[in-house]
């Protein structure tokens, strides 16, 4: 099992690479939490969030940013 080093706070560890433990721990929760959300406790979920976090950091690109909208949306 693995464990959420500092709850509460960002870890931009060196080694942002997911094991495969963590790997099967981040598909578990994320399943747990599609199915119910209040079951999973509040350590879980942070734990759930830096694994994602990491994850991300790993595999993708940047989202681009750039603005479509040039004026207000009701406008559209």
């Amino acid at each position: 099992m693995v464990h959420a080093s500092n709850p509460m706070t960002y870890s931009n560890s060196v080694n942002s690479q997911l094991s495969d433990e963590e790997w099967k721990e981040l598909v578990a929760l994320k399943n747990q939490i599609n199915q119910n959300p209040a079951a999973v406790h509040p350590e879980k979920m942070e734990l759930f969030t830096e694994l994602l976090v990491r994850s991300w950091d790993a595999k993708c690109e940047p989202p681009d940013t750039k603005v479509w909208r040039t004026g207000h949306p009701m406008e559209e």
